[in-house]
């Protein structure tokens, strides 16, 4: 892939703030881990226990809810932090809990690994970073679908993850991130895909085949279930912003979310501060975001907030087609 060189402007920092912001602390990134599965086993059980019993109404809001913390695992949010490695100061613990939610996620790490580093170097810049096409429409009926079972998204997961296993990858971006058809990081992507797809058949048929089967929804298919704060957050970071440009104030989105969702999202709300210093770990973006505030636009007040400038930008890109 021809790799041209772009300069991006970044709000200055003195070597002793960077130096500052950047130091990792593996006992915030254990504590936000540790709460985040807390989290799950406490609405999982939940959810089992309703569903068991066959209290469906409760059962289904336990459920739900539990989804909705799920969904945080993947690449908007856990998986994405670790994916960057700013979570432990080990190698290893980022490496080991990025592929775990990878897993329990239905994502490929290596696919991942590779094209976010593209993104991270071209945001949104025409075909040199297809993992985030500028301009985005704001479809109606995928959110419909993200507030309930989100089938479009657990099909399209299922066969990408079962093509990838067939050593298919298809698409110009597969083929720009793995030209060489026998590269490693293309095998990696290929062995991942097998283990992922055999494992969850594997542990969906343990959990029918035991009695256990609410696990199948309380696990094998979480992701896709109650997965529209995640959609919407993640759509959120780049939509209705330029593309093509070198300024990250200009391509990016900051919105100031309560704590609850912050803490689900990991901290990925400060997404401009993110994409300016993307070694700078999730705990120490709130105090990025506070030291460049002079030079970068207003935030995003809210998730409502983002949902009328996402609605606004999505009806005056309508009025210029027209």
């Amino acid at each position: 892939m021809n790799q041209p060189k772009i300069s991006w402007y970044r709000t200055p920092l003195s070597r002793q703030q960077l130096s500052s912001l950047m130091k990792k602390s593996d006992l915030k990134g254990a504590l936000y881990i540790f709460l985040h599965l807390t989290l799950l086993l406490i609405s999982g059980s939940a959810a089992y226990y309703f569903l068991q019993q066959q209290a469906w109404m409760i059962g289904l809001i336990t459920l739900a809810l539990h989804g909705a913390v799920y969904a945080f695992l993947g690449w908007s949010g856990a998986g994405h932090e670790l994916m960057h490695r700013t979570v432990f100061k080990s190698k290893g613990l980022n490496d080991l809990f990025y592929k775990l939610f990878a897993f329990l996620s239905w994502n490929n790490p290596y696919y991942f690994s590779v094209s976010h580093a593209y993104h991270h170097k071209y945001t949104v810049h025409k075909e040199l970073d297809q993992e985030v096409i500028l301009p985005q429409k704001l479809s109606i009926g995928s959110w419909l679908w993200a507030v309930s079972f989100n089938l479009p998204l657990c099909y399209r997961a299922i066969k990408i993850t079962t093509e990838n296993s067939l050593g298919i990858l298809r698409g110009s971006w597969s083929d720009r991130l793995f030209p060489n058809k026998w590269s490693k990081q293309r095998k990696k992507v290929i062995h991942w895909a097998r283990f992922l797809l055999a494992g969850q058949l594997l542990l969906a048929g343990m959990f029918i085949t035991s009695g256990h089967w609410p696990l199948v929804f309380v696990i094998t298919l979480a992701p896709f279930i109650l997965s529209w704060f995640n959609v919407v957050l993640a759509t959120g970071q780049h939509f209705g912003m330029q593309a093509n440009v070198t300024d990250f104030r200009k391509n990016s989105r900051t919105i100031l979310l309560n704590p609850l969702l912050a803490f689900l999202y990991w901290q990925m709300n400060y997404h401009i501060e993110h994409h300016m210093y993307p070694n700078v770990p999730f705990h120490n973006l709130k105090q990025l975001h506070r030291l460049i505030a002079y030079d970068t636009p207003a935030p995003t007040l809210g998730l409502t907030g983002l949902i009328k400038e996402m609605w606004t930008d999505t009806h005056a890109s309508a009025k210029v087609v027209q």
